[in-house]
């Protein structure tokens, strides 16, 4: 399993993987963006959740998912840095 990455870092780590993989944001698009608004949708959450766990070795249930873990990078990152037990 990979070392645990600090929250600041997992916020950095997933931000990354939407910009580059993910989404088709503009510079607009920061760590603090709303997903949802930005386009994330069904899919791209399967494949973030798979690059996440592929990074962190941790595994993040869906029914974990709501509006407010979603709410941004950073938000989600709190959520999956707390499953994690850092």
């Amino acid at each position: 399993m990979p070392p645990p990455l600090s929250r600041e870092d997992l916020t950095q780590s997933i931000y990354d993987i939407l910009r580059n993989d993910l989404l088709e944001v503009g510079e607009e698009f920061t760590p603090r963006s709303n997903l949802i608004d930005a386009g994330l949708d069904s899919l791209a959450v399967t494949q973030l959740l798979l690059a996440v766990e592929e990074r962190t070795g941790v595994w993040v249930d869906e029914g974990l998912l709501t509006p407010e873990t979603l709410a941004s990078c950073e938000s989600l990152a709190a959520c999956i840095h707390e499953l994690a037990g850092a």
